[in-house]
Formats: C-alpha cells, structure tokens, sequence
C-alpha cells in the first residue's frame, strides 16, 4: 500500500505545473473581465476585436477544464481512494457545468458579432457565473488533488 501511496504521489505531483499553466490563463480571464467592467462604452474603443479575444480565451479556459482537469482531478481522487471527495467533486461538477452553459451561450450570442446593447448585462451574469465556477474548481482542486499531496508529505 505505501509503494501504491509513493507512486501515486509521484505521479500527481506533476500535474501541479498544469493547474499552474491552467490558473494563470483563469487569472488572465479575470484581469480581461476586469478591463471590460471599468470600460463604460463598450461599443466604442476597439470593442470587437477585444470581444473576440476574450470569448477565445474563455473557450480556451472552459475546454481546458472539461477536457483536461476535471476529469483528472477524479481519477486522482479514485487512485488515492477518497470516494467523499470524489461524491464531493461530482456535485462541484453541476456547478461547473451550469457555467460552463453560461459561457458557451455568451460565445455564441457574440461570437456572432450580435449587437452589443446587452453586453454589460450578459457580461455581468457570466461574471457571476464564472466566480462560482472558479470557487468550485478551486474546491476540486484542493480536495482532489493538494489534499492527497499533503496527506502523504507532498
């Protein structure tokens, strides 16, 4: 059992530098959001090619996500035997996956250069969305993945 911990942590440990990479492209996403949310007249000052950088990077963020953290972040916590962290994970999942809708309808709706009259409004609730989905993925995080790197001296 404890060569089965060791390599497990060897193995896990690794993945630390992807959810670095991962939560600087989020800090990215903040700081774009961020910029958007002190512009006053969004309709004005290069607007469309800012939106079409932001809803690429917020794709990028939510693909990253589904496509290459979650799920590892579940297998870690099967491999380490946490099953009421993965019971946790999975209901953090809905959560995310509310938000994960969210974002994909915002790209949509301005992806095809809709007009920009509702854009605060839309940008706002996508915020509010994206703050629970982080407070989420920061909670997977640390019950699947630090946790375990903890227990058995990460």
């Amino acid at each position: 059992m404890l060569k089965r911990s060791t390599d497990a942590i060897a193995k896990w440990k690794g993945f630390d530098n992807a959810i670095d990479r991962w939560l600087d492209e989020r800090h990215q996403l903040i700081v774009k959001l961020s910029e958007f949310a002190s512009d006053r007249d969004l309709s004005g000052n290069g607007s469309p090619a800012r939106i079409q950088d932001f809803l690429s990077l917020l794709i990028d963020y939510v693909s990253a996500g589904h496509f290459e953290f979650y799920q590892r972040l579940l297998e870690e916590g099967t491999e380490f035997e946490d099953t009421a962290a993965v019971a946790a994970a999975e209901k953090l999942l809905k959560t995310i996956d509310q938000s994960t809708q969210s974002a994909l309808d915002f790209d949509e709706k301005y992806d095809a250069a809709a007009p920009l009259n509702s854009f605060a409004d839309d940008l706002s609730e996508l915020a509010e969305g994206l703050v629970q989905r982080f407070a989420a993925e920061d909670q997977m995080i640390s019950t699947l993945h630090r946790a375990h790197l903890a227990q058995n001296g990460g």
